[in-house]
């Protein structure tokens, strides 16, 4: 039987390394890599294929939900979301963005055993700590089945734009790191700032931290 192969994404060394040593006490299951930031995991993901991503959403560069949004155009890994992140509003974005599950880095030590087992095997596996949250955005789908998600109107590409520029890069850098021109980063500022009705770089952070895009 081949083993089950888990990327790992989380910018923090010591939860990395306290994941992979749970991960590690599964006989058929192994690390097969470790992202540090968004960017990173998408990458690899796409680039390794696994089985499971595990991954946090408070993540530089590009935040776990973004990730989770470009990954489910591509490919249909199992993603388990293990996260500080309890509130609300974050638990939905995760599970609409395609999320398979979601548990809290408090509990992970005792549950993401059987929250991989569980999404490899019947595709989902929510925490009790928030499952409130998804059955509560479940029974307004229902009572209102035409109600749309309110949508800030960004492209993919904006988005990634907008968390680089929120993390305090200029347009150079947001260039550079996105392999675009210099004057292509400065358009795609201009159009975020316009379609959010945004009038300064404070706005735009004030913004980013309040839609959860960034970590203050």
């Amino acid at each position: 039987m081949k083993p089950l192969r888990i990327l790992v994404a989380d910018d923090h060394e010591l939860v990395r390394q306290g994941l992979r040593s749970i991960i590690q006490r599964e006989p058929d299951w192994e690390v097969c890599g470790e992202a540090t930031t968004g960017r990173e995991a998408l990458a690899m993901a796409l680039a390794l294929k696994p089985d499971v991503l595990v991954l946090d959403i408070g993540l530089p560069e590009m935040n776990g939900v973004e990730v989770i949004r470009q990954i489910r155009r591509a490919m249909t890994t199992a993603i388990l979301v293990v996260t500080m992140h309890d509130a609300d509003e974050v638990v939905r974005d995760a599970i609409e963005a395609g999320a398979n599950g979601y548990i809290l880095k408090a509990e992970a030590g005792r549950t993401i055993g059987d929250a991989v087992r569980a999404i490899i095997s019947r595709g989902e596996f929510i925490s009790e700590r928030v499952r409130g949250a998804v059955d509560s955005a479940a029974g307004e789908g229902r009572a209102n089945p035409r109600r749309s998600k309110k949508s800030s109107g960004l492209t993919a590409r904006e988005r990634e734009v907008l968390q680089l520029l929120a993390e305090g890069q200029a347009n150079k850098q947001v260039a550079a790191r996105l392999g675009i021109t210099t004057k292509t980063a400065e358009t795609h500022r201009a159009r975020i700032m316009a379609k959010l009705k945004l009038h300064s770089m404070n706005e735009l952070v004030r913004y980013a931290i309040r839609n959860r895009i960034i970590e203050p």
